[in-house]
């Protein structure tokens, strides 16, 4: 039976944010260690989200699914965003996140809640976005991750489905690190034609899809003109 998301994320999240944006050293077995040092990948795809999104953000009103401890909030705010809404299924990350934002000067224009995708209503005129989040949705959940940003933008980070040697490694480690213990909770990867039919299906604009080699199997799809796309 596959794992309760809530629960796994829960006891997931901030250790593999620590361990994939801050030191590897603190990943708690020798193959998480090694899985640390190997995801530069993840950490350029934040610094490259950041860096595409910022010309975009001035007066805009930011939502971010899947935010995780906030890691990304106040480099939004700083290009410029009006205001910054994270929303995450565990509740120990938006503790976390709540607590680096106390006191903070922009802490009164970023929120955090506890919510599922699936729970949440359109977003109104917003920019949504997403860092892989869209990885460990089911269809049903990804359908309306795109549906709410039905009046505002997308940006989203997926995986994509592809025959590469990058990919067969991503899948090993993540069979031997947890999902022989997940009962098959574990990322999905996605083909552009796939998230395209999504997208026709609300009435969405077509996406970019932005690619580099240096992100391996990540790519960027979104409505913004962000300039680099291929």
């Amino acid at each position: 039976m596959p794992a309760d998301p809530k629960s796994f994320w829960n006891a997931k999240i901030l250790g593999w944010e620590e361990c994939r944006y801050g030191s590897p050293a603190a990943a708690p077995t020798s193959l998480e260690r090694l899985a640390a040092r190997l995801s530069t990948s993840l950490r350029r795809r934040m610094d490259r989200a950041a860096t595409l999104l910022a010309p975009h953000l001035c007066g805009r009103r930011v939502v971010e699914l899947g935010c995780g401890s906030g890691l990304l909030a106040d480099r939004l705010m700083a290009a410029g965003a009006a205001g910054y809404h994270g929303f995450d299924i565990a509740e120990a990350a938006v503790t976390r996140a709540r607590s680096r934002f106390a006191g903070s000067a922009r802490g009164a224009l970023i929120r955090f809640d506890v919510a599922a995708v699936g729970d949440l209503p359109p977003q109104g005129d917003a920019l949504v976005l997403s860092l892989g989040l869209l990885d460990w949705l089911t269809p049903v959940e990804m359908e309306r991750a795109f549906a709410i940003a039905q009046n505002g933008n997308y940006f989203h980070a997926v995986a994509e489905r592809r025959r590469s040697l990058d990919q067969w490694i991503h899948r090993l480690y993540v069979q031997l690190s947890y999902g022989y213990r997940s009962g098959g909770y574990v990322p999905r990867y996605h083909t552009v034609p796939e998230i395209e039919a999504i997208l026709h299906r609300h009435g969405l604009p077509p996406c970019a899809v932005y690619r580099r080699h240096d992100m391996r199997f990540g790519i960027f799809v979104t409505d913004l003109p962000i300039g680099e796309a291929r």
